[in-house]
């Protein structure tokens, strides 16, 4: 009797418990990045193995929002952070206040970056308003690590994280020192490895200025930075190894036009290029890392899309973020800087009302993909 009760007993057992953790990942590959999100809500088990290391390079990763400040001189604080959701309430919860984080915190740190979920902040240092020290969280699990400035901490515009959950949950910090016309003079990286700096002169084998604006990719140890001489420049965690990827130029449809803006995304491994030409966008994708051959993806007109004949950061629209896994580009348009994302398979734009940013808001606008994986750093 006992035998049949427990046989009873399983049969009435969840259909998804049945599954093999390789079947249940197969499964999930298979599904668009939004309804990933959805899953985590399946148990506890489905969200484990979405947020496994060794899943996640499988499953597309879901695009959540972006992070952005605002400068306001009528209001105090004059910077504010904000952080809008773009998967219409479905994502997790998101505050820019960050209230997890130690008060003395709150009004003082300035958002540099977010790369897989972790984001980098500067601020100066609670009990000596003197020194600047870098902050790096994981909005998901609320988990936060104080990091020393280095020496040129307080006088640097740019300041990179670098973090590949895939491979470690240890993270860097990239540091660069400018000369006065802007080009690279050198590097410092923090590994949250060995908790120290190490420092190098650049190692490029030409002259190179970092695009402010745009964001920056890391991968394969190395990040990838958008440069103002329409390469693509790479540096590894150790700063042995330096590398300058040129970009495509379609010489076919714009015929001697420079590339006017450009961004970089990462999706499957593979290098994405967003790059503005002559008021029309081309995304293109690095199929061969090693060869550095691009290929031509999409080609989209801004005069199609929006009605617009030129690029405007003030009365046009202004390229925010490519997003290869939901087949999309985020844009901000007009002087409220309303954020709209095109659908390069649909081909169509999407105008979400909730999306006015505002007229005082500006980039770089970080693209916030969550990470549940609960340590922040092996060791630590």
């Amino acid at each position: 009797m006992a035998r049949r009760t427990k046989k009873r007993s399983r049969r009435r057992g969840s259909p998804e418990a049945r599954l093999t953790d390789d079947l249940v990942v197969e499964i999930l590959r298979r599904l668009p990045a939004k309804s990933i999100c959805a899953c985590k809500c399946v148990s506890t088990r489905w969200r484990g193995l979405i947020s496994d290391p060794d899943h996640r390079k499988k499953l597309p990763q879901i695009l959540t929002g972006f992070f952005y400040m605002s400068v306001n001189t009528d209001r105090y604080p004059v910077v504010g952070r904000h952080f809008t959701n773009v998967l219409r309430g479905e994502g997790p919860s998101i505050s820019p206040s960050l209230r997890f984080l130690p008060c003395c915190y709150h009004r003082s740190i300035c958002i540099f970056d977010c790369c897989n979920g972790l984001l980098l902040f500067r601020s100066l240092k609670p009990n000596d308003p003197r020194t600047f020290e870098y902050l790096v969280c994981n909005p998901a699990t609320e988990k936060w690590v104080v990091i020393p400035g280095s020496t040129w901490s307080a006088n640097l515009p740019i300041a990179c994280l670098g973090f590949e959950p895939a491979v470690s949950s240890h993270f860097h910090v990239f540091e660069f020192e400018q000369y006065e016309d802007e080009h690279v003079k050198g590097l410092q990286i923090y590994s949250s490895r060995t908790g120290s700096w190490i420092q190098k002169d650049s190692g490029w084998s030409s002259e190179l200025t970092i695009c402010t604006g745009s964001r920056s990719v890391f991968f394969n140890g190395m990040l990838h930075l958008v440069t103002y001489e329409d390469v693509v420049a790479a540096v590894d965690v150790e700063a042995k190894t330096w590398r300058i990827i040129p970009m495509p130029h379609d010489e076919g449809y714009y015929p001697s036009t420079d590339i006017d803006e450009a961004f970089i995304d990462l999706s499957q491994g593979k290098l994405y290029l967003a790059t503005n030409i002559s008021s029309n966008l081309t995304i293109w994708i690095l199929e061969d890392y090693v060869s550095e051959e691009w290929t031509l993806k999409h080609r989209i007109s801004y005069r199609q899309v929006f009605q617009l004949d030129v690029l405007s950061s003030e009365r046009g629209c202004g390229l925010v973020s490519i997003y290869p896994e939901g087949n999309a580009v985020y844009f901000v348009v007009g002087d409220q800087k309303m954020l709209m994302s095109y659908k390069m398979d649909e081909k169509q734009s999407i105008l979400p009302v909730a999306h006015v940013l505002g007229h005082d808001c500006h980039g770089p606008y970080l693209p916030y993909v969550p990470n549940f994986l609960e340590s922040l750093a092996d060791d630590q």
